[in-house]
């Protein structure tokens, strides 16, 4: 086996390579003067498994093109290809919420899945359960690293002062899941999202009882508006506030916002090409090198 990065990996594929022992070629790119991409992989792989690394975050359009490409050439050359998506775009259109919308994430799965995947490993997708509906016949596995937010967290603070929160339903069992890891109690927050004008309504009633540190768990941190709301109310109250969030996109100050809101502390995964100062970016080569292993992807 072999692993290949495109433009958008983070940087994850060459360490991989190194914790797996095995061989990594960068695949070579441009971007033509009339905005069209080129990917060229300067060793020709052939007949081989491939595990391929890509996050589609920024610049999502370049990077679900740049998958494309690379997945026609490696099938082209009779390669078995494994795609590792460190952040996957398009995830949360995972239905039509309102008549007349196109299912974005059915469309980007069922393009990738046709040209040839042996596998689709994502990081803690947003909607993993309709990701393993879309993509058919192909083997799907999402990886949720919470045991990697969980070492450091366990480390620095007693299981007594601590609460997770999960700032929405959705969020539920990835709090349920962070909290027995850390052996404290979880709470889930109720969220309403009008569909049409975007506006949230939280019920903050269930974190009245909450103190000492509250750790707020989520996929996916975009703008910050959320978790800013529930940080404020938090923070008013005297509780210290961290923030683990696997992908943060941190779009428009969000970090800014989180900060002045009362978050104390992020965490969060190196899945995509921003970083921002003031965050805590926590290792997962060697957790998707060992889940690979157990999931038999790699020998």
């Amino acid at each position: 086996m072999k692993v290949t990065s495109l433009p958008g990996d983070p940087g994850i594929g060459p360490r991989l390579a190194d914790y797996l022992k095995l061989e990594h070629v960068q695949f070579q790119h441009k971007i033509f003067p009339d905005g069209e991409l080129y990917l060229r992989l300067p060793k020709i792989v052939e007949g081989e498994r491939v595990l391929l690394v890509q996050s589609m975050y920024p610049n999502q359009n370049d990077r679900v093109v740049e998958l494309l490409l690379a997945l026609e050439l490696l099938s082209r050359y009779n390669n078995s290809v494994v795609l590792l998506v460190t952040y996957l775009a398009y995830a949360r259109q995972d239905k039509e919420f309102l008549a007349g919308e196109p299912i974005s994430l059915r469309s980007l799965v069922k393009a990738l899945s046709s040209l040839g995947l042996e596998a689709l490993v994502t990081v803690d997708a947003h909607s993993p359960l309709a990701i393993k509906e879309f993509v058919g016949s192909v083997r799907y596995v999402n990886l949720v690293p919470d045991e990697v937010f969980s070492e450091v967290l366990s480390k620095k603070y007693r299981r007594e002062e601590l609460t997770v929160i999960a700032p929405d339903q959705g969020a539920e069992k990835r709090a349920a899941s962070l909290a027995k890891q850390l052996g404290c109690g979880y709470v889930v927050v109720k969220k309403s999202r009008d569909r049409v004008t975007g506006n949230v309504t939280h019920v903050l009633d269930s974190l009245s009882s909450v103190y000492g540190t509250a750790v707020i768990v989520d996929d996916i941190v975009s703008t910050g508006g959320t978790i800013a709301g529930i940080a404020s109310y938090l923070s008013s109250r005297g509780v210290r506030v961290v923030v683990a969030a696997s992908h943060a996109l941190f779009v428009g100050g969000a970090y800014e916002k989180l900060v002045r809101s009362g978050v104390a502390e992020i965490y969060a995964l190196p899945t995509t090409g921003v970083t921002v100062e003031g965050v805590t970016y926590l290792d997962i080569v060697p957790y998707l090198a060992r889940m690979l292993r157990e999931e038999k992807i790699v020998e």
